[in-house]
């Protein structure tokens, strides 16, 4: 478990911010955004606590959006990124970086929130690897 204690005077500090957005391991351009966003912190009493499970998610996530219509992989250790998994080349948008697996599907719109490494194939073969255990383990062929 991971704690960071706060004081009154963290909240107006810009540094302090940076320092426990930094504990928390946030991409650089979501910190300041994503710590002053955590729900109840205001007001708040010195000395108070607030606590953040460290158990981190799986290092592969498959998942949809609401209507089911797009679906999308997750990978959530560096270099994370998200991409979407398209069954037909038709429904691919151009332009980016696109990639057929051996099963027939691509992954496409890769959104990266760590800088890409400069050779791919070992990630994009441990996501092919996960897609298909994925699609057994919901008997998809």
């Amino acid at each position: 478990m991971f704690v960071v204690i706060l004081k009154k005077e963290d909240f107006k500090s810009s540094k302090r911010w940076r320092e426990i957005s930094a504990a928390l391991e946030l991409p650089e351009d979501r910190k300041e955004v994503a710590v002053m966003r955590i729900p109840g912190l205001l007001p708040v009493e010195e000395g108070w606590k607030v606590s953040f499970n460290t158990c981190p998610p799986d290092e592969w996530l498959a998942g949809e959006n609401i209507d089911g219509s797009r679906q999308y992989l997750i990978h959530s250790k560096s270099p994370r990124f998200i991409a979407e998994i398209l069954d037909d080349v038709d429904d691919m948008r151009i332009g980016g970086f696109q990639y057929q697996m051996n099963t027939g599907q691509w992954l496409s719109d890769f959104f990266w929130l760590d800088p890409p490494p400069e050779d791919l194939t070992a990630l994009l073969n441990e996501a092919e690897s996960f897609i298909i255990e994925y699609d057994q383990e919901l008997g998809i062929d």
